[in-house]
């Protein structure tokens, strides 16, 4: 970030967040389904005509900018390619319900990513603004993440924009043991525009190029060959693309039409004050809760400044990191002051598969009780080989030792202890697995000779498989519902968070049609 200039963007959002009084006279204003649907344009492309003239009309869906065009120096770089983007606008049933959804089903849902939004909001904004793309784009980052760095799918998708390991590589983002940058709100938000730029320039329509960003380029073009069209609406009324996918685009546009009118809708403006920091050089393995200490700044403060480091740990090269805004001078100071001792605080040993913590411990003279603590372990022998950390005596600190230990637990290889009874295929599925996934975690092990006592690796790390570790063991329990006036079978679906596929096989539904008064059988996940 420059110093002595703050951008447009960040004034705005400092603004914003400065009036939040001004949203306290509205009560919570919603759209109401209409009771009349007319069909325009084929039976995918759904507007509501009947509106109640005492709720909340339609929201004005001309396009325009958060940037208003007065407001934009026509000496800047972007301003030509400001003036020649936008994204255009539909209103079709699907964006409706999910206008609902957001507005009314989970409005504190909602009202917290538009907290954190703020904290970000003005860097991607000019990110987007500097690489030639529209700034409706920024509320794209609700539909992938809610603004959440440390957001992982059950695919492996990480980050703010939710990127898959190989395409974070291929825009330069760096992914190792220390770091995974597909977390760095900047450098992702870079690559993110630059990607979406691509995959516009390559189908020459927001839509589609929204659609693939969210399905794969390759996926896009062949809906695109099958059916013959470049009408996102159309390829989506089909079954070609993932119902995600089919809804990707509905669901960004009324996000996109909620945060225009956010006060119509009842939410008050952000409360959470845009991040400014300042970046360091910061030596190799310097310790950021050390840092803070050194700073008076909070850990939570550090942390989030610099979410692509898996650990309170920079890696074992010179790395850039970010610092509160105005702190960079003194905190190269006092890291120029510091030994690689005191700015380490530990020191890294590669532990193999079967070593005693008793043995590593006498190797360095420590204890090995602060070995475990540190490490956030309880087990006395290494169940796989890994990095140790090592508390260097003269450094010990316990509010960062045991800081540093609650980050480490979450990364650390989680282990099942087979119990009798136990099967392979049986721990793979309770622990939400496929077969195959848990044969390579355990390459060593033969699934029909496992045996009471033995450790199996149900999780490589917790960043990398937190679709394994964050899903808890769940069952099917089947539910009855009447049909009401104006249901269908998405809506239903939505409402219980099933699949309208699921709803027909249970009800041996032929077709799409659903009379009000009639009882479904509802299957659904229990947790």
């Amino acid at each position: 970030m420059k110093k002595g200039k703050l951008s447009l963007a960040l004034i705005t959002a400092l603004l914003i967040t400065s009036c939040a009084g001004t949203g306290n006279q509205q009560a919570k204003e919603t759209l109401r389904e209409a009771g009349r649907v007319s069909k325009e344009k084929g039976e995918y492309y759904e507007i509501f005509t009947a509106i109640d003239e005492h709720i909340l009309p339609l929201p004005d869906l001309t396009i325009y900018s958060s940037y208003q065009a007065e407001n934009v120096d026509s000496g800047e770089t972007y301003y030509k390619e400001f003036k020649e983007f936008n994204v255009p606008m539909a209103m079709t049933g699907r964006v409706n319900a999910y206008i609902q959804y957001f507005t009314e089903r989970v409005p504190s849902t909602t009202q917290s990513w538009l907290n954190r939004s703020n904290k970000y909001m003005y860097l991607v904004r000019d990110i987007f603004l500097q690489e030639g793309l529209p700034s409706d784009l920024v509320v794209l980052a609700f539909t992938e993440s809610g603004y959440n760095t440390h957001a992982v799918s059950h695919a492996g998708a990480t980050g703010m924009w939710q990127f898959m390991q190989g395409t974070g590589k291929m825009y330069g983002m760096e992914q190792d043991f220390w770091i995974d940058e597909r977390r760095d709100f900047e450098k992702a938000t870079r690559a993110a525009a630059k990607y979406l730029k691509a995959l516009y320039e390559r189908f020459g329509d927001w839509y589609l190029a929204l659609a693939a960003y969210n399905a794969g380029p390759t996926r896009m073009a062949k809906a695109i060959k099958k059916h013959d069209t470049n009408d996102f609406f159309k390829i989506s009324s089909r079954n070609t693309l993932k119902l995600e996918t089919r809804d990707y685009v509905p669901k960004y546009l009324a996000q996109l039409i909620i945060y225009k009118n956010y006060l119509k809708y009842g939410f008050t403006p952000p409360t959470d004050m845009p991040m400014l920091f300042s970046s360091i050089k910061a030596p190799a393995s310097t310790n950021i809760y050390w840092l803070a200490d050194e700073l008076d700044v909070s850990y939570d403060v550090m942390r989030d400044l610099n979410p692509a480091l898996k650990l309170p740990l920079t890696p074992p090269r010179e790395y850039t990191i970010r610092v509160p805004y105005k702190k960079d001078k003194q905190a190269q100071a006092i890291i120029a002051a510091a030994s690689k001792d005191e700015r380490a605080r530990y020191k890294i040993y590669e532990g193999k598969r079967g070593e005693e913590v008793a043995s590593i411990a006498k190797k360095y003279g420590v204890k090995k009780e602060d070995i475990l603590r540190v490490n956030g372990i309880s087990r006395e022998t290494l169940l796989t080989s890994r990095k140790v950390f090592i508390p260097i005596p003269d450094m010990t600190n316990s509010k960062i030792d045991n800081a540093f230990a609650q980050v480490l637990g979450k990364i650390d290889p989680k282990y099942y202890k087979v119990r009798k009874g136990d099967t392979f295929i049986a721990i793979a599925h309770n622990h939400n697995m496929r077969l195959k996934d848990l044969q390579k975690l355990n390459p060593n092990i033969r699934p029909s000779r496992i045996y009471p006592g033995q450790y199996i690796m149900v999780t490589k790390d917790g960043y990398s498989n937190v679709r394994y570790a964050s899903k808890k063991k769940s069952r099917q329990v089947a539910v009855k519902y009447r049909v009401r006036s104006g249901d269908s079978l998405w809506s239903i679906a939505k409402k219980f968070n099933t699949s309208v596929s699921s709803i027909k096989k249970a009800n041996k539904i032929a077709g799409n049609n659903i009379y009000a008064g009639r009882m479904l059988t509802i299957k659904k996940n229990s947790r």
